[in-house]
């Protein structure tokens, strides 16, 4: 198989004219055609041509990116002159003049400061407007189904004990699933996460004597359910493979274990946040230990409810403020019969005297004709003087309770200007009952209100008083340099970098001089914005513009982007977006 290396570049620029004028012909033919389907009444056999040649095209499509970002991240796409990129975008965007010869591919340009983009990755996100996951899985493909392997071996052959001839050295790490990429007859997308599945049991086949042999045969086994079967099917090989090798195969090291484990944020879906953890037996014991604790259906001790777990009905404490039920006892004493917490009893109290909670699932309980009813007036049962929550839920609450008794430290950097905490913005009316509008939580989720003023019955305030556009009115006292107050005034009012689409929180950040002190900059929250370690230096670097535009640091230039109307980032924004603000385009 005829795969590019990392020398490996056009020899005459003549050659890659033409093959670039082929493909921009292809384009415009594959754009006609779909053109002349939409007009078209197919029936099914012409439907599935259409299926089964658009599937082709796709494939043969996808395989090529693969070679071509090998290529591309080889020879440092990322580091490409500004002004080329945009160029080679109207040329990709229009290829009209590619095809007919009237424009060439420009000539290769690389920045010789600072690149506006971190890498390859980051380049395609960039320009080809794709995401971070479709750009990592575009890598890894041509890491695993196009790219050399990094030291070929001999491969010994199991019957005879003697080795066979040495491999291509410039065959790519798993051949046979290259091969079924390169010739249409297996989905790219799924051969690719094969490939790495196969790669993840390297460790578990290293020490097997027969380990050469084996990956083959798995490999062909793969191979052959990705071309013959739906994806399910070959992820089950898969992992009918791994079950095997985990009986059969080597022992993971320590070292092995550490570098897996971790705890992983998967998407937030259906209002829910979801983790995967991974530990090894140790943790895991401590968690289980943990957890048995909290949800041992013999055990008193419970842990307190968190917000999560507890009813907006169950908040409100008659006085027009909002708490989390039980507040005067929430070590668990928010249902009938539960002791009052330790520090709320006089030293040397007869146990027998201590108080006992009157609620019933957050409320207090009545007594109708000597029968304690719950809320709903019901009759309480069993289950209503006790804590309702599942085992799942009471382990949960007692992992966030651990957890936030470290959010009040002090020892914890202010780099961004917040220290690790809760952070949330609200207006002031909804913050004091009279209306409900939902907050924004320093990660750009919105929150409710109600919540917000569960949150404030033991959280710290700090009183910001913002102004229509968001800009800081008053922040209570002024201060020559960025002091702890002004970046957290800054912290507050950007919520995170102001360069549009970086994802990385104030708490994270640095204070950056939009006017630079060098120049006459004032170092105040008016002249002050929230920038992450990466984007900061790009603005030294001239690479990003920001400007103050009633208070608020606008980017108004972008190397490589045609100057447009000053933007925000509306990733922590959200709000300019769903009210009617509309992200401005670049235009020339």
């Amino acid at each position: 198989m005829d795969t590019p290396s990392f020398t490996a570049r056009p020899t005459r620029q003549a050659a890659t004219d033409t093959a670039v004028r082929h493909l921009a012909t292809a384009v415009l033919q594959l754009r006609a055609a779909g053109a002349d389907l939409e007009s078209l009444d197919l029936d099914a056999a012409s439907s599935a041509v259409v299926l089964g040649l658009l599937e082709q095209g796709n494939r043969a499509i996808a395989y090529r990116q693969l070679q071509t970002v090998f290529v591309a991240d080889a020879n440092q796409i990322h580091r490409l002159d500004p002004q080329t990129a945009t160029d080679i975008d109207a040329l990709a965007a229009d290829p009209q003049s590619l095809a007919d010869g009237t424009a060439r591919v420009p000539v290769e340009r690389m920045c010789s400061g600072m690149s506006p983009h971190r890498n390859t990755a980051s380049w395609m996100q960039g320009h080809l407007h794709i995401s971070a996951t479709e750009a990592r899985r575009r890598l890894n493909g041509s890491r695993l189904l196009v790219a050399p392997a990094p030291t070929p071996t001999q491969v010994l052959a199991a019957d005879t004990g003697t080795d066979t001839d040495t491999p291509d050295p410039m065959a790519p790490l798993f051949p046979v699933l290259a091969k079924a990429a390169a010739d249409g007859t297996a989905d790219v997308g799924t051969l690719a996460s094969l490939a790495g599945g196969l790669e993840a049991m390297g460790p578990r086949l290293a020490d097997r004597p027969d380990a050469s042999k084996l990956s083959a045969v798995i490999e062909e086994d793969l191979a052959h359910e990705a071309q013959t079967r739906e994806p399910k099917d070959s992820r089950k090989a898969l992992t009918d493979w791994g079950t095997f090798l985990a009986e059969n195969g080597a022992p993971l090291t320590d070292e092995q274990i550490i570098a897996k484990r971790g705890m992983f944020f998967r998407g937030h879906r259906d209002g829910f946040d979801e983790y995967l953890m991974r530990c090894d037996p140790i943790d895991s014991e401590t968690l289980q230990a943990f957890g048995e604790a909290w949800t041992n259906p013999r055990s008193t001790k419970l842990p307190p409810t968190s917000a999560s777990t507890t009813s907006s009905k169950s908040n409100s404490n008659g006085n027009g403020t909002t708490c989390e039920a039980g507040q005067a006892g929430d070590a668990g004493g928010s249902f009938v019969g539960a002791p009052a917490p330790a520090w709320a009893v006089a030293p040397g109290t007869d146990p027998a005297d201590v108080p006992r909670s009157e609620w019933v699932g957050g409320v207090p309980a009545t007594t109708v004709n000597g029968a304690t009813t719950n809320h709903a007036g019901a009759t309480a049962t069993w289950s209503d003087t006790r804590d309702p929550r599942t085992s799942p839920q009471l382990l949960l609450d007692g992992v966030i309770a651990a957890v936030s008794g470290t959010l009040n430290g002090t020892g914890v950097p202010e780099s961004g200007g917040m220290r690790v905490r809760i952070g949330v913005l609200i207006g002031y009316q909804a913050l004091l009952g009279q209306c409900e509008d939902a907050g924004i939580t320093d990660h750009g989720l919105p929150i409710s209100a109600a919540n917000i003023r569960r949150l404030a019955c033991t959280g710290d305030l700090l009183p910001v008083v913002l102004g229509g556009a968001g800009e800081i009115l008053d922040l209570g006292r002024e201060a020559r340099s960025f002091s702890s107050a002004q970046r957290k005034a800054i912290a507050i009012r950007d919520r995170g970098c102001v360069v549009p689409g970086c994802r990385r929180p104030a708490s994270t950040n640095e204070a950056h001089h939009v006017k630079p002190w060098l120049e006459g900059g004032l170092t105040s929250v008016n002249n002050g914005s929230s920038c992450c370690a990466h984007h900061h230096a790009m603005v030294h670097a001239g690479l990003i513009t920001l400007k103050m535009i009633n208070g608020i640091p606008f980017v108004i230039g972008q190397a490589g982007q045609p100057r447009g109307e000053p933007e925000r980032n509306l990733h922590w924004h959200p709000e300019l977006r769903t009210s009617g603000y509309t992200p401005p385009l670049f235009t020339d």
